[in-house]
């Protein structure tokens, strides 16, 4: 069973209730009014007693308002929780900072990281009392921000102080925790009273087998219950150190994070998949990567589309550490390697070994650059242009006049004998208007002259295979060329037409991972969609 990574995530046990809520508390025996600031142990002095110090009469107010807000955040109500823990941050308690921190926790699982930033920055300045919880918590909005410097700062800062609760000893251990900072895990948790907390427990059993520690990693994860939200991981991990291996996973390491914990789902499709630029230099989508692939192996060369054009230093090494190691399918190597191409890191026709079939064999990547400001033909004069482009938009109408349109392209051609994409256009309208042997006589002479225009190849193949000539369509296939450069759409129609070959000869296997690779290029050709859903549909 799957347990949650979130602690607002609905409780594994079948309760209904959030985990935070539910078993995270009957671990510790202690009632809800207890959690109206932090989690804290039993046996150790809660926050709630810290801020019980202050002399502020709008106190009790404020942690009123603040666990009411936790009660609307547990029932998955976060922006009902938002304007509650808003309320909570009353003039004169400044020092209580838990409504902020509760607040950016909201902000930052909505996928508002600029708001949550703000809010917990400025809670940091205006509380004198020392906030362990709300550095971690900067750190790692900083961190998903890009601003990594700033973050490690964060972090630094907050291992100075003394811990007050066992959450915030978790906090700290979780910003560790994505550094790969396994030693100061342990440091940490050995100077603090919360040591044998279970949750902190986690943390330094995950730290010590990291660090080669196989005593401490039985002893501290072995501490653990049925009903920790990570058994699934324990259960994983105590097999794997009572046999002496090691997980396997992209890395070699032992991993602490799930993917939600990672980086909120909700904040990757609300910034990630928007602003795709504004991420590219950023190191938390290495991490999102790697998780994602230890979660899911079989799919784990789709995820790594997620590096496409990823500037991060981190990102070559470990493109590199995924071509040389052993984890997941064989594709999974090959598209590490692809990645590598494009970013000029392996050249085309250079040899490189790489793990295929359970055997290290030295293999030659021919991969092509897909470009989509690559233009065929180079430029026409602006007045040919503009008759050119519309022709070509006419060829895209419910009920093309094909006559019409190849009278424009042949226009074109005597304008500008050398722009062949005219001469292809025109064999399309001769192809419509059912003058297969003349348009099959420009196409054999565009690929003669221009071999690395695929558009000519595609359509010169689709020609063969309605002619029933397979074997002279294998020919076609096998003399094809892989040009180091050319337009999206132009490999997607060399796919798709291959696709159709192998139907032709009943190759269902082929034309399915055809298909695939020409929808991961051009998903939103009305053709490739299609023919994709007709493999991989539900």
């Amino acid at each position: 069973m799957q347990y949650s990574s979130d602690p607002y995530e609905p409780c594994s046990c079948g309760s209904g209730k959030k985990y935070k809520f539910c078993c995270y508390q009957k671990e510790r025996d202690l009632p809800l009014e207890r959690f109206s600031t932090h989690w804290v142990d039993a046996e150790s002095p809660s926050e709630t007693d810290i801020f019980a110090s202050l002399k502020a009469p709008a106190l009790a107010e404020s942690m009123l308002l603040n666990s009411k807000g936790l009660r609307l955040l547990a029932a998955a109500d976060y922006e009902g929780a938002i304007k509650l823990f808003r309320q909570a941050m009353l003039p004169g308690v400044e020092d209580f900072y838990s409504p902020a921190n509760n607040q950016a926790l909201c902000l930052y699982v909505t996928g508002r990281l600029a708001e949550a930033i703000s809010v917990q920055s400025q809670s940091l300045k205006d509380a004198s009392f020392p906030n362990p919880f709300g550095l971690a918590s900067l750190a790692t909005l900083h961190y998903i921000n890009g601003d990594e410097a700033l973050s490690r700062q964060c972090l630094d800062d907050a291992l100075k102080l003394p811990m007050p609760s066992a959450d915030a000893c978790i906090k700290v251990c979780e910003a560790l925790a994505r550094f790969k900072r396994h030693q100061d895990i342990l440091t940490l948790a050995d100077a603090s009273p919360y040591r044998s907390n279970l949750d902190v427990c986690f943390f330094t059993g995950v730290a010590a087998a990291n660090l080669g520690d196989r005593v401490r990693a039985q002893q501290d994860l072995g501490r653990q219950k049925e009903s920790h939200y990570k058994s699934d991981v324990i259960r994983r991990y105590r097999a794997h150190l009572r046999e002496g291996t090691a997980p396997h996973t992209v890395l070699g390491d032992w991993p602490y994070l799930y993917s939600q914990e990672i980086c909120p789902h909700a904040l990757l499709e609300v910034e990630f998949l928007d602003n795709l630029k504004g991420w590219r230099d950023r190191r938390v989508i290495l991490d999102v990567c790697e998780v994602f692939c230890n979660e899911k192996p079989s799919a784990a060369a789709e995820a790594l589309d997620m590096l496409e054009n990823i500037l991060h230093p981190d990102a070559i090494p470990f493109l590199w550490k995924i071509a040389n190691g052993s984890f997941g399918p064989d594709e999974f190597r090959i598209k590490a390697l692809t990645h590598l191409q494009h970013a000029g890191e392996v050249n085309p026709g250079q040899e490189v070994e790489v793990l295929i079939k359970g055997k290290r064999e030295k293999i030659i990547l021919n991969g092509t650059r897909l470009n989509p400001e690559f233009r065929f033909g180079g430029k026409l004069p602006e007045a040919v242009d503009a008759i050119y482009t519309k022709a070509s938009m006419d060829m895209h109408k419910k009920k093309p006049n094909w006559a019409v349109i190849g009278k424009v392209f042949k226009c074109v051609m005597n304008e500008a004998p050398d722009y062949y994409p005219a001469r292809f256009n025109y064999a399309v309208s001769l192809l419509h208007q059912g003058f297969r042997d003349e348009a099959e006589e420009i196409l054999r002479a565009l690929i003669q002259e221009q071999p690395e225009y695929l558009f000519a190849w595609a359509n010169l193949l689709h020609i063969l295979i309605g002619k029933e000539c397979l074997a002279e369509a294998e020919k076609l296939i096998k003399k094809a060329p892989v040009p180091e450069e050319t337009h999206p759409q132009a490999m997607a129609a060399w796919l798709v037409a291959k696709t159709c070959y192998f139907e032709a000869i009943e190759d269902d296997n082929s034309a399915a991972d055809c298909i695939a690779s020409a929808y991961d290029i051009d998903p939103d050709h009305p053709a490739v969609q299609a023919m994709y859903d007709e493999y991989w549909g539900e």
